[in-house]
């Protein structure tokens, strides 16, 4: 199946969320600081990142922003999650976040949103536009 890093600093959601998605065949990388993130999607090449807005050291939209205005990730569908829903509203601009998940969720609505965001065609299909 794919490759799916989880950014996310909260060791229950990390945990939670690679258990839902190793159950369902995925290979599940994690990270628990924005800088670590960040490299890992550069060595790692995931399949989809799941990206929690508030990480230590870089925060969810800074890693954002970057993949936006990064060649080599700009396609890369992002799931972003959080407990402050006024937060992703923030995130309305970036083509590549397939879904929003506002902390907790259910493992069926996480599934849900795996399967969307990695079938995702508008994604695939993105024409390379950094961000000014």
């Amino acid at each position: 199946m794919a490759k799916i890093l989880i950014a996310d600093d909260e060791t229950t959601i990390a945990q939670f969320c690679s258990f839902v998605l190793e159950r369902e065949g995925h290979k599940v990388i994690t990270a628990e600081t924005g800088p670590d993130a960040f490299n890992k999607l550069k060595t790692e090449k995931p399949d989809l990142l799941i990206l929690d807005v508030m990480l230590p050291g870089m925060d969810g939209y800074t890693i954002q922003l970057r993949l936006s205005e990064d060649e080599g990730l700009f396609r890369l569908p992002v799931i972003v999650v959080s407990a402050l829903k006024p937060a992703l509203s923030l995130f309305d601009k970036f083509a590549q976040v397939s879904q929003v998940l506002t902390k907790p969720f259910q493992a069926e609505a996480l599934v849900a949103a795996v399967k969307k965001g990695l079938s995702d065609e508008r994604i695939k299909d993105l024409k390379y536009r950094p961000y000014m």
